[in-house]
């Protein structure tokens, strides 16, 4: 008895431990299958980089009209606005099937200097110039689709001729913030009566050159150039992500191993943001490269894509914008190019 008592007991033992290879082994399959989908090539301070599908760029088209060839900004994947200007004179245009065709509106009396728009829907948007030698900074409102305009505020604080205006939004009908470069410091302008009355930062430390975005009157972004000490490579060449949440400092959200330099970022929202990078001005006698970042978890992960080697507009000055994380924009001082898969297939607007 004792015996078939204790062959039992044996028996149960070695179904016990063959079933608990069995859960060891199913367990152990799943976090290798993931690490090996989205294993990330790089990864520097919290941040990782996957290895994204390339982009393509399609330039094939038919002639078509002009597009602004100045500020530009889109309310949705529809409706947009923009600025053109010769012979002396700026026209704003309008466009209503996310810029295959645009029509002016009416014509803008002549800028003297550069001039950034900002709609909130297709009635209501704001114009700023900024200051210069022949005329005082001065913002215009329009509630009527840019059919007419008014002077609601002139002389800004610290827009003057010298100083850079960054980012310019309107976030609703009454907040909006204007980021002024001043030296190696970032000047907040922000309102909260439509654009009447302005109130001023204190100054606020850039980490280095870069681009920044915004997403409320405290919240935002900002890209920059960097480097970090690497064990086999002293100062090797990166991009930080720095975030602010409070409207008054930068907190650094980690850094990417990369020589291109940031030119243009933009989030649809806390979770979703797109970064241009491409090779730094210094180094244009190696070629032009230029990648297309993108995060969907708030900047804590990124896949880069691969602009091709073909795609080399004339102006270096690329600017991005996203209105939702499928429908984006590339522009230069010549040309559009639009975006309905998150940045992956470009479509050239232009002649």
């Amino acid at each position: 008895m004792i015996a078939l008592m204790n062959n039992k007991k044996l028996m149960i033992l070695i179904v016990f431990v063959l079933c608990a290879g069995c859960f060891h082994e199913q367990t152990s399959t799943l976090p290798t299958t993931a690490t090996q989908s989205t294993k990330p090539d790089k990864q520097i301070s919290g941040l990782s980089v996957i290895s994204g599908e390339n982009i393509q760029v399609h330039d094939e088209n038919v002639h078509k009209p002009n597009v602004p060839s100045k500020a530009i900004t889109f309310v949705n994947e529809l409706q947009g606005y923009g600025i053109t200007s010769g012979k002396g004179k700026a026209s704003l245009m309008q466009t209503g099937d996310g810029g295959t065709t645009w029509k002016p509106l009416r014509g803008i009396d002549a800028l003297a200097a550069p001039s950034m728009l900002s709609f909130l829907d297709s009635q209501t948007g704001w114009l700023l110039t900024s200051e210069s030698k022949d005329q005082e900074s001065e913002l215009s409102l329009t509630a009527d689709g840019g059919q007419t305009w008014e002077v609601i505020a002139q002389d800004l604080p610290v827009l003057e001729a010298e100083k850079e205006i960054m980012f310019f939004r309107f976030f609703d009908r009454q907040n909006g913030l204007i980021a002024v470069r001043n030296g190696k410091d970032l000047v907040l302008l922000r309102t909260q009566d439509g654009g009447i009355t302005w109130l001023a930062s204190n100054r606020i430390p850039m980490p280095s050159e870069g681009v920044v975005t915004f997403l409320s009157s405290s919240e935002g972004w900002f890209v920059g150039s960097s480097s970090f000490q690497s064990p086999s490579e002293k100062n090797k060449a990166a991009v930080t992500l720095y975030r602010m949440t409070d409207g008054e400092s930068w907190e650094e959200a980690g850094k990417i191993s990369t020589s291109l330099v940031p030119k243009a970022l933009s989030f649809v929202d806390t979770a979703h943001g797109f970064v241009l990078l491409q090779t730094n001005q210094q180094n244009r006698a190696q070629g032009q490269e230029r990648q297309l970042l993108r995060t969907g978890d708030g900047g804590k992960t990124w896949s880069q894509h691969t602009f091709p080697a073909a795609f080399q507009p004339l102006d270096l000055n690329l600017q991005v914008s996203f209105v939702t994380t499928s429908n984006g924009w590339l522009w230069d001082a010549r040309n559009l190019w639009k975006t309905k898969d998150g940045g992956l297939n470009w479509q050239l607007l232009t002649p």
